[in-house]
């Protein structure tokens, strides 16, 4: 027995002899959901419709005339009308991309953003100007779905891994008995990692060193430890699962608490801090999309009167936190680019204070230094 999708349109009349197939679903889901002022109709019916039939987007173009079960359809009519109703797609179909990967997320955390991918870049250049294979100690406040604290971390593990061409190479040759010289990567030749970033020397800065500059590449790596922060249990459950599913379960250890106070006396100081903390201010809480306002924790959204009640005080404890030269990584609103960065630079023990802009130009990061 098939299951109506009960809305027709003037261009395609609904019949119950007319196959529910994958063209015709995108094109019914679209309009419908366009009708509903949803935002990006058409990104949102692929992904409905790819979770629904277990497709990636781009296979269902390639199967346009693939007809749903039943099942396939019951399974869509819900979350269609759901997505009507403005909840967003991804809790919708349960996960998202960040940073080259996939997250599990939940009602209980704030869907990851790519302006959040600014605060990562930094996270990484820093990691890899001060080295790689150091000892690292890194603190996430208000981790959440763990985005920044997995990324961080296993774009880490990666690098210490070394280019995955240099890694297959190395097996290869063990198992095959090459020589060494045909096994092993010259340090000029650029390669891509694919866990998301380049590991080998950049070969334009690279050229002007001669070999006796170049520093040696060690392999001998200090230890790794990220502790993450979250006042929601869901949510540090939320992140155990995504660092599993990204291989750096065993790196990251989790704290319940607001802020600082998860720690205990004994943790610390650590060599880079990152937090995404509630920055949005009541009057602008007032002016969000229904998507986010209505579905998405208020507790990780509202940030006070001025969007500054967890921004100012990880300023003001940071300094006792880090190590000298430490790096401070903060999310902060665009509107409030000013005051955060007077409130930083009046915080005895930071310096070299800025503000990065994200992918879209608004201000989305405080970067500050512990003194030495």
């Amino acid at each position: 027995m098939s299951v109506s999708m009960t809305r027709s349109t003037p261009s395609e009349p609904v019949t119950s002899d007319a196959p529910w197939t994958t063209r015709r679903l995108l094109r019914w889901i679209q309009d419908h959901l366009d009708d509903k002022d949803v935002d990006a109709p058409r990104v949102c019916a692929e992904l409905l419709v790819g979770h629904s039939i277990g497709s990636e987007r781009l296979k269902l173009y390639m199967e346009p005339d693939r007809v749903a079960s039943d099942s396939e359809l019951t399974s869509l009519r819900g979350l269609v009308a759901r997505a009507a109703r403005h909840e967003p797609v991804q809790y919708l179909v349960g996960s998202w991309p960040f940073f080259g990967r996939e997250f599990e997320v939940s009602p209980c955390t704030l869907i990851p953003r790519p302006a959040t991918e600014t605060l990562v870049e930094a996270a990484m250049d820093f990691i890899a100007a001060r080295g790689v294979h150091e000892r690292w100690r890194i603190l996430d406040l208000c981790t959440g779905t763990g985005c920044i604290a997995v990324s961080v971390a296993a774009s880490l593990a990666a690098l210490r891994a070394g280019p995955v061409s240099e890694r297959f190479q190395a097996k290869a040759g063990v198992e095959s008995g090459l020589p060494d010289d045909l096994t092993t990567m010259t340090e000029s030749v650029p390669t891509i990692d694919l866990e998301h970033r380049p590991v080998a020397p950049d070969p334009v800065e690279d050229a002007a060193l001669t070999p006796e500059d170049r520093p040696p590449i060690s392999r001998e790596s200090g230890p790794l430890a990220v502790i993450a922060t979250d006042i929601v249990e869901d949510a540090l459950a939320l992140l155990h699962r995504n660092a599993a599913r990204h291989g750096v379960d065993g790196l990251i250890e989790t704290r319940c608490g607001s802020l600082f106070d998860a720690l205990d006396g004994e943790e610390g100081p650590f060599d880079l801090i990152c937090a995404n903390p509630p920055y949005v201010s009541d009057a602008e809480y007032e002016e969000l999309d229904a998507n986010v306002r209505d579905y998405e924790p208020a507790t990780a959204l509202r940030g006070g009167p001025h969007g500054l009640d967890f921004v100012r005080p990880i300023l003001e404890e940071a300094p006792r936190r880090l190590v000298p030269g430490g790096l401070l990584l903060v999310e902060i609103a665009d509107a409030g680019r000013d005051a955060v960065l007077e409130i930083a630079r009046a915080v005895p023990g930071l310096h070299q204070e800025r503000i990065l802009t994200d992918h879209e130009g608004y201000s989305r990061v405080l970067v500050a230094h512990a003194t030495t």
